[in-house]
């Protein structure tokens, strides 16, 4: 999984804003969707993103898990992701 090619996107700060030159919608994600963003440029799993939570925020794997599989179930909804 990835993130949509039509979509530009800038870090400010801790958080990412960003474009869908598709359908020319705006959003905004907080500093941890952010950190799982930057990691979807290529062949990544949940279990990484997931790792990655768990390093960074010192949260248990099992809340990182959630966290990630909520956050791209929100993203293929907005159609933010590429499968």
């Amino acid at each position: 999984m990835r993130r949509q090619r039509e979509v530009i996107w800038r870090a400010v700060d801790d958080r990412v804003v960003g474009l869908d030159l598709r359908t020319s919608r705006y959003f905004s994600l907080n500093n941890s969707a952010a950190v799982l963003w930057a990691q979807l440029e290529g062949d990544v799993g949940v279990d990484e993103l997931a790792e990655l939570l768990v390093d960074r925020y010192g949260i248990e794997r099992a809340t990182a898990h959630r966290d990630v599989e909520a956050f791209l179930d929100e993203m293929r909804s907005t159609g933010l992701l590429e499968e």
